[in-house]
């Protein structure tokens, strides 16, 4: 079967799209890279909020005039597929998330019928990750251990299962071998993994038989919960300090006022979160903080989103993804009376506002330094990007070889990443650490 697969959202659904394509392929299948040309579409999907699952229906659409037929699997599995109706819902199976496993079946069960001609525009087509990627996701849970009230991922993933710890290494490995250098560990709460697990092995034990494991390569640490670092967070920050990991931390903080946080379920103050900002800035010289906010959420306040941004201003994270609140079907939240939708806009563009003054005066730091750095990808127009130590992304004027290491001196900042000149020579060996700022 020639198979075509899309995949949305967060780090783990992305991960899970590109272990789909191999297990196809695995499994004597063709993947294809232009959904008129496959016998099954399988589009992987995202609902964390409203726009985005508007989106995907619209995509599933599309791929319903080019493809005989698709598999919709992802965060929209089993709860929204209602939402699936139109001519293409005789021609569509449903995969649930903990199903995957079973993609390979379902196809071997399909009969062959070849691609169909498209009957309206379907519009571009993202391309699909390059085949040549250097960088690997690895999922290591499904579900977590909270229970958020706006969150829908946690109704489409469940509570917490996580993958054994000789799993994770192998399929570690297994990137490496397939020429990662670049492997990202990711789940909807990275620090719950192994709460579940007999063996008692929590977070840092996994990253340290990570970190021991032969090769040149570096793991990216996946988003972390406040309430969930803290039992295992000065073990984790020790581990992190290991050669092998990027000085990054992922530590949502969702609002700066306590009383939201608390309407939130979150489980945590937002003096604990400061808290662990300043040990891991203190532990781990140059680590690059990224956080999300969520603004609009129902009840917040003038005074709630003051905290907000005082917040902000006082952290000042390297990254800050801001969200709008959309209210997902089955929530508590989702009950609640909402906050006007002007509100909302004017809270939003505030805060993006100020993440922009934030953030490059914390990039603006690196000016002038010298530092290794692993190319990743292929940027736009012929530039490659680069990762620091610290996971900040630099963008090369020209194209250097994926997974090659650099010397690079940086000669620019924007909001979001550094412009740089890799100098001349390949380093042989993993870069060494990088000095703090």
């Amino acid at each position: 079967m020639r198979v075509y697969l899309e995949g949305y959202g967060c780090s783990q659904n992305l991960g899970e799209t590109a272990a789909l394509g191999r297990a196809v392929v695995a499994a004597g299948h063709v993947e294809v890279r232009d959904p008129a040309q496959a016998d099954v579409a399988v589009l992987v999907t995202c609902g964390v909020i409203g726009p985005t699952e508007r989106r995907m229906v619209r995509r599933w659409r599309a791929l319903g005039d080019r493809s005989s037929r698709i598999v919709v699997t992802g965060c929209l599995v089993p709860l929204r597929t209602g939402l699936f109706d139109g001519p293409a819902a005789a021609r569509t199976t449903f995969l649930p998330i903990r199903e995957q496993h079973r993609l390979p079946e379902l196809l071997d069960g399909m009969e062959p019928g070849g691609a169909t001609e498209p009957v309206a525009p379907a519009g571009p087509a993202p391309a699909p990750a390059p085949v040549a990627s250097v960088v690997a996701e690895v999922t290591v849970a499904q579900g977590c251990t909270s229970g958020c009230s706006y969150c829908f991922s946690r109704l489409a993933r469940g509570g917490l299962t996580s993958v054994p710890a000789d799993r994770v290494v192998a399929e570690v490995e297994a990137a490496v071998r397939r020429g990662a250098v670049e492997v990202r560990l990711s789940s909807l709460d990275t620090s719950c993994w192994g709460v579940d697990l007999a063996s008692g092995e929590r977070l840092p034990d996994l990253l340290g038989r990570l970190g021991a494991l032969p090769g040149s390569f570096r793991i990216r640490v996946g988003m972390m919960s406040p309430q969930s670092l803290a039992p295992v967070g000065e073990r984790l920050l020790t581990a992190m300090q290991g050669e092998r990991f990027y000085r990054f931390l992922h530590l949502p903080v969702q609002s700066g006022s306590d009383p939201v946080l608390a309407a939130m379920h979150r489980g945590y103050r937002a003096a604990e979160f400061r808290a662990w900002v300043d040990r891991a800035r203190a532990r781990l010289p140059s680590v690059t903080l990224a956080t999300d906010v969520i603004v609009g959420f129902p009840g917040e306040t003038e005074r709630d989103f003051a905290a907000t941004l005082g917040l902000v201003e006082d952290v000042a994270p390297e990254i800050l993804n801001v969200t709008r609140f959309s209210a997902r079907p089955g929530t508590a939240a989702s009950r609640l009376p909402p906050v006007p939708a002007a509100v909302a806009k004017r809270r939003s563009r505030a805060l993006a506002e100020l993440r922009t003054r934030t953030a490059r005066a914390r990039l603006e730091r690196w000016l002038g330094r010298t530092e290794p750095g692993w190319v990743v990808e292929e940027g736009r127009h012929g530039s490659s990007v680069a990762r620091l130590r610290s996971y900040l992304p630099v963008v090369l004027p020209d194209r250097r070889p994926l997974g090659s290491r650099w010397t690079i001196a940086i000669e620019g900042a924007r909001a979001t990443y550094l412009l740089g000149r890799a100098l001349d020579g390949v380093s042989a060996e993993p870069p060494p650490a990088s000095t703090s700022l």
